[in-house]
């Protein structure tokens, strides 16, 4: 009897019978997507520690945020300083906004009187005296009184034009005042020269201090051009002693 053996049949692996635990390895690609990963947190945390900004302690965190405080409180401060500020300044703008219609008012009441008085003075000037001998511009009346046992001399000028259509006249007054000091000296005080300029007529008032233990006597007054080279008229006037 003749025996056959057959020759043993491989085992298809894997194969629902096999038993055997297979090896479960991490493919390669993956491996190399960790390393990458690992690679790069590295990198970082070595670019933070040598180049980054330095973390904070504690007790640095603690000043910063009491430092933030403190700024917000000022700046708190600074808004309500100019939250009143700008209350006091509109305040004020009510204020001068209500001042500036009071004078405005008060204006016009004053306009409302002088105009009348503008109309009785110009009566009033044209019957004020003219000489005609001293030109068709000159002084038609003036008052000089001098306080007694003072300095104080206080003067009213009216500079009149022959006619009122005359062309405005323009040009410089002097004052002068002459006088005797207390030793029985004589002297004559002379003013600056002043611009005037008028139409028909002008009145001039003024006060002057005198030097000290003068007494005027009389005043002269005088016109001149505008250049004040030449003299247009003049006049002579009693100085009153109260």
């Amino acid at each position: 009897m003749v025996i056959r053996v057959q020759p043993k049949r491989a085992i298809f692996k894997p194969a629902p019978y096999d038993t055997r635990r297979r090896t479960r390895r991490l493919p390669s690609w993956l491996i190399l997507l960790l390393l990458g990963v690992f690679a790069g947190a590295g990198g970082v945390l070595i670019l933070q520690t040598s180049y980054g900004p330095k973390h904070l302690t504690t007790t640095e965190a603690q000043k910063l945020t009491e430092e933030l405080s403190s700024a917000a409180l000022e700046r708190l401060r600074l808004q309500t300083k100019l939250d009143e500020q700008a209350r006091q300044l509109a305040a004020a703008q009510d204020e001068s906004q209500k001042l500036n219609g009071a004078l405005k008012e008060e204006l016009d009441g004053l306009k409302a009187l002088v105009e009348p008085l503008k109309e009785q003075l110009n009566l009033f000037a044209q019957t004020l005296p003219f000489d005609a001998r001293f030109g068709p511009t000159g002084f038609s009346t003036a008052q000089f009184i001098q306080g007694k046992g003072t300095t104080k001399l206080t003067y009213l000028l009216w500079l009149l034009q022959e006619k009122p259509d005359r062309p405005e006249f323009e040009g410089l007054l002097e004052l002068s005042f002459e006088g005797t000091y207390t030793d029985g000296r004589n002297e004559v005080v002379t003013l600056p020269r002043s611009r005037v300029k008028f139409g028909h007529y002008l009145h001039v008032t003024g006060h002057t201090d005198l030097p000290a233990g003068f007494t005027a006597r009389r005043a002269n007054t005088r016109l001149f051009d505008l250049d004040g080279k030449r003299q247009v008229t003049w006049r002579v006037f009693p100085i009153t002693i109260k």
